[in-house]
């Protein structure tokens, strides 16, 4: 049996325009993610896993909702950059008595706190897996997505499974759910070191996959960990969980005016032809190709 505090959730904050009180328009996306945290925050508590929430330049309504959450470690991120925000939090929920497990996930995410971890750590905690990524239902993921988005998504992953099945680091037949978003791992110096490291491009600032993303985005703490794993030999493991997008959220991001909706359409294109661009040159930094363009600090 799974010990609750035997699990560390960690996640990052940043909502400078959420408010107190009733949504004002459904449009405030600050105040419906931020609303979405909160509430995943405190279900957390309530079924007695370890918080561990790094918030950025929130607004001070939102910072003083936290600090009333007792039960919740509270973290001051340093800059901007979401894998910094996602190593502080791993360091300190590292650091907790008896957490033998990890999850990180997006906290608008609110049923993976409230009914998924359980799944997610399971295969951690019975010793078969170093690392679990999750996978949304297929069906689900359709159904319940902007469908801007499930169109994106579907896309980035199915690329970037077959970037790891032409390489050889993921068997054929097999898939990770990358774009997905919570992954667990053990809490082991040598697992946890994969989660803490940090790499930058040489490239110059106006190339390609720069003009974009970088590493500190999204790829470090999270793509880049999940995928040196496997180039270690070690067991990542996919768990499939029966998720609802939001509806609020949903309702949010389809209700916009089609500008925003564009707007958020191409950055999800750059995204992800970025985040895929990266994947290529880490997987050339992992085999010791001079070309990768990549350095670990």
């Amino acid at each position: 049996m799974m010990r609750p505090d035997s699990v560390a959730v960690t996640g990052i904050t940043f909502y400078p325009n959420w408010y107190r009180g009733s949504l004002r328009s459904i449009g405030d996306a600050d105040k419906v993610r931020g609303d979405l945290a909160l509430d995943s925050i405190a279900a957390g508590i309530r079924n007695g896993y370890r918080m561990v929430v790094a918030d950025g330049a929130s607004s001070s309504a939102f910072k003083d909702e936290l600090s009333q959450l007792a039960g919740l470690t509270l973290v001051e991120r340093r800059g901007m950059e979401r894998a910094e925000g996602r190593r502080q939090g791993y360091v300190v929920a590292s650091g907790i008595n008896g957490v033998e497990a990890i999850i990180k996930t997006e906290l608008e995410k609110l049923q993976v706190v409230q009914r998924d971890i359980p799944e997610l750590v399971s295969p951690i905690i019975r010793q078969d897996a170093v690392i679990v990524v999750g996978k949304r239902n297929p069906t689900l993921h359709q159904q319940t997505y902007p469908e801007y988005q499930w169109e994106s998504e579907v896309e980035a992953n199915a690329r970037f499974n077959e970037l790891l099945h032409q390489t050889g680091l993921l068997p054929q037949g097999e898939s990770l759910d990358m774009f997905f978003g919570p992954v667990a791992f053990a809490n082991r110096p040598d697992i946890l070191g994969l989660f803490l490291e940090k790499y930058q491009f040489t490239l110059p600032s106006d190339s390609g996959i720069r003009k974009y993303v970088n590493p500190e985005d999204w790829s470090d703490g999270y793509f880049f960990s999940i995928v040196k794993a496997l180039h270690q030999g070690l067991n990542v493991q996919s768990v499939e969980v029966d998720f609802h997008y939001p509806d609020l959220q949903r309702r949010n991001e389809e209700t916009s005016d089609k500008g925003a909706v564009d707007i958020a359409k191409e950055k999800r294109a750059k995204q992800k032809w970025g985040l895929l661009d990266e994947l290529v040159h880490f997987i050339r930094y992992l085999r010791d190709d001079p070309k990768s363009g990549l350095i670990r600090l």
